[in-house]
Parts: C-alpha cells; sequence; structure tokens
C-alpha cells in the first residue's frame, strides 16, 4: 500500500471511529406539472377521500403543489428548480433564469446584483397553528450563497404578496387547510401527512 493510501485510509478510519464522516448530499426534486398532480391525488387520499391513513409527499411534488394553490402555473419545464426537505425546513433551489418572467420582475433592483446563472435558495418552515391549518412560513432568501438582508428582502416579499394573494400580505406565510384530524410534518422522506386516531372516551365508571 503506498503512503497516499494508507493516510486516506488512516482518515477514513478515524472518521468512522469519531463519528464525522462528512454529510452526504440531500436528494433533491424538482418542480413539475405532473407534481401537481401526483401531490393533489395524494393529498385527496389521505384527507379526503380516507383510503389511506398517511403519505409522504416528495418535496418537488408538495412545492409544485404549493405552486398551484398560489396561482403560479403552468410550470416551466423543464424546470430547473429543486426542492429537498428534511425534518425542520424545506430548501428550494434554483438559478434566477430558471424563475419565470414575472416572478423575476419582482425582484426590482436586486437584479442589478444577479445575472441569469445566479443561484438563488429559499429556506420554508413549518410553524404552529391551530387545528385546521397548516402554516409555512419563508425565513430567508440567500443569492449565491448570501442572505439577502431584511431591509431589501421585506419590499421584496411584500410585492410577492401582492401579486400572490393567497400569501399573507408581509408575502412570507401561505396557509393551508387540512382537516381538524389531519396531521401534516416535515421529515427526511418528504412531506408527511396523516390522519390523527381518534381516542374513544372512556366509558363512565359505575357508581
Amino acid at each position: 500500500m503506498t503512503p497516499v493510501r494508507r493516510l486516506a485510509l488512516v482518515i477514513t478510519l478515524s472518521a468512522l471511529a469519531a463519528g464525522h464522516l462528512p454529510a452526504q448530499e440531500p436528494a433533491w426534486d424538482p418542480i413539475s406539472n405532473a407534481g401537481i398532480v401526483r401531490a393533489s391525488g395524494q393529498v385527496d387520499s389521505v384527507f379526503i377521500d380516507r383510503l389511506v391513513p398517511e403519505h409522504y409527499v416528495k418535496g418537488g411534488d408538495w412545492v409544485s403543489y404549493l405552486a398551484a394553490r398560489l396561482g403560479a402555473v403552468p410550470i416551466p419545464e423543464p424546470s430547473g428548480i429543486r426542492v429537498t426537505v428534511d425534518s425542520t425546513r424545506i430548501l428550494v433551489r434554483g438559478r434566477m433564469v430558471d424563475l419565470p418572467e414575472e416572478t423575476r420582475s419582482l425582484f426590482g433592483p436586486l437584479q442589478m446584483f444577479a445575472d441569469s446563472t445566479t443561484t438563488l435558495e429559499a429556506e420554508v418552515v413549518m410553524a404552529p397553528t391551530g387545528p385546521g391549518v397548516v402554516r409555512f412560513v419563508l425565513t430567508v432568501i440567500r443569492v449565491n450563497g448570501f442572505a439577502i438582508p431584511e431591509t431589501f428582502l421585506q419590499p421584496f416579499l411584500a410585492r410577492v404578496g401582492r401579486q400572490y394573494p393567497v400569501l399573507t400580505k408581509t408575502g412570507r406565510e401561505l396557509l393551508v387547510a387540512v382537516p381538524e384530524d389531519g396531521r401534516v410534518r416535515l421529515s427526511g422522506r418528504g412531506v408527511h401527512r396523516w390522519i390523527e386516531p381518534v381516542t374513544a372516551a372512556a366509558p363512565p365508571r359505575r357508581r
């Protein structure tokens, strides 16, 4: 074994022992018009038709479904916009050129600092809500890896809110109705939706 291979083996074994191997790149799913159909059918099978008790929707299909709710359809295809989901957030990544023209125009003066190959990344989290509502909140937008300062981000999102009235006025939040016994959470497998089983009330005790 050459000295270089021996060194590589030592580093690998040390990383395994310490549990510090580099994190694997997450799976990224594209958004698509077909994803809207798939996600809609999966949502209905759990929440409307009650055919299955639970389902996982891939990140790309879920964001496609949300885009349809916003009215941002049809999705231009093939789309360069990709989505990944873990237990804490949804990440949406693409390039400026991947966005529809009407969406690019909302960036206003920010376009002066970007070209068609500029990468964009939006981070969305789920926020606490009451029964029957799921709340998705956009927390940050990154341009070429750098977060847009709130001074510029707030006016941009306000324009987004005016363009898509389904959002709140801030442009940050989307409220999605679900049945009162319906539950949604994020996971590494995608967006998990299920029906919370009803626990039968215990019969009254006889005196």
